[in-house]
């Protein structure tokens, strides 16, 4: 008798959960923005391994912390910059240890991010020179005077490419 009362009530919560859950669904509200709540992997390891600083947006407001929104680009316009940005201690250093995903966020970064601030033609990243790279992280005792020296230079390129210089 136990046994029976007891598969009743079991087979009546399955059929309200079943029935609950299609309610939350048909009621959900949709995205403001189409996809907004749908992320790909390499979105989803952006987010959680360098939007804490950055910003889901690639807006790290007013801190030391770089932007990267239209503005990361810039550094691909030469070797130097690209090998720099992944040489910065928090990329190759990074706990995304996995040289293919960490190539993934850095083209999702130049691509989406760096938006036009990115030169057209920009060569996405490999893991084999995201290997090579972060095997060689940048140190030293004035970090931004470099990161200026390479951006100087990589900006200088970029106008040259373009015929603006």
């Amino acid at each position: 008798m136990r046994v029976a009362v007891l598969r009743y009530v079991t087979a009546a919560c399955v059929a309200v959960l079943a029935i609950t859950a299609g309610a939350v669904r048909a009621h959900a509200a949709p995205d403001a923005v189409a996809g907004a709540t749908t992320l790909s992997h390499t979105q989803s390891v952006y987010v959680s391994h360098c939007g804490g600083c950055h910003g889901i947006e690639g807006i790290s407001g007013p801190t030391f912390v770089p932007m990267l929104r239209n503005s990361v680009g810039s550094f691909a316009c030469t070797d130097e910059g690209r090998a720099y940005l992944v040489r910065v201690p928090g990329v190759s250093m990074s706990l995304i240890r996995d040289d293919q995903t960490l190539a993934d966020v850095m083209n999702f970064v130049l691509i989406t991010l760096g938006g036009s601030s990115t030169p057209p033609g920009f060569k996405p990243y490999t893991a084999a020179e995201v290997h090579t790279w972060r095997q060689h992280p940048l140190s030293g005792p004035d970090f931004m005077a470099l990161r200026a020296h390479v951006l100087e230079r990589s900006l200088a390129a970029c106008a040259r490419k373009q015929g603006k210089g």
